[in-house]
């Protein structure tokens, strides 16, 4: 009878301790793992530097230019999906502030020149290259008030954004 409690007691130590040293390998491996992919995506991120300048303010519409200043190509559109998001926040007595998927791309040229692209057909932006896109406000917003600022936020499918403030003059 001594023998086997201590048998038992031997069989079920050497299960722990291999239940353990398994474990404490696998949240170390994915620990190097998360660590991997979040240097991986900061060093991609690095790459994108995107700038928003706008144009025009209306009561329910916004009109800016999103230059690509880094070296990757920022996608646009595939077919009828946009790729990237945009904030649109102003002051009408409470803050507003709506996501914008359903925006137009009205032209995409070559920074500081005349050169423009067939948007569609050319639906991205190389370094060097700016698109003017017109955001609209959604229907039940209310209007964007004269002399109120503006807040335009286009987040690019990088994950990198780019924000820029305005007025509405008139």
């Amino acid at each position: 009878m001594g023998f086997s409690v201590a048998a038992a007691s031997a069989v079920i130590m050497m299960g722990l301790v291999i239940f353990i040293g398994v474990t404490t390998s696998s949240i170390i491996y994915s620990m190097n793992q998360l660590m991997i992919l979040l240097q991986d995506s900061s060093a991609q991120r690095l790459n994108v530097l995107i700038s928003v300048e706008i144009t025009e303010i209306n009561a329910s519409s916004i009109e800016f230019y999103v230059k690509n200043d880094g070296s990757k190509t920022i996608f646009l559109r595939n077919q009828d999906y946009n790729w990237n998001s945009i904030v649109v926040s102003y002051r009408n007595g409470t803050w507003h502030s709506y996501l914008i998927e359903d925006y137009e791309i009205s032209e995409i040229k070559v920074q500081d020149s005349t050169l423009t692209f067939n948007v569609s057909i050319h639906a991205y932006i190389n370094p060097g290259e700016e698109a003017r896109i017109l955001a609209r406000l959604p229907d039940d917003a209310p209007e964007i008030p004269v002399n109120e600022t503006v807040i335009v936020v286009f987040i690019s499918h990088h994950g990198v954004s780019a924000m820029s403030e305005g007025v509405r003059s008139s």
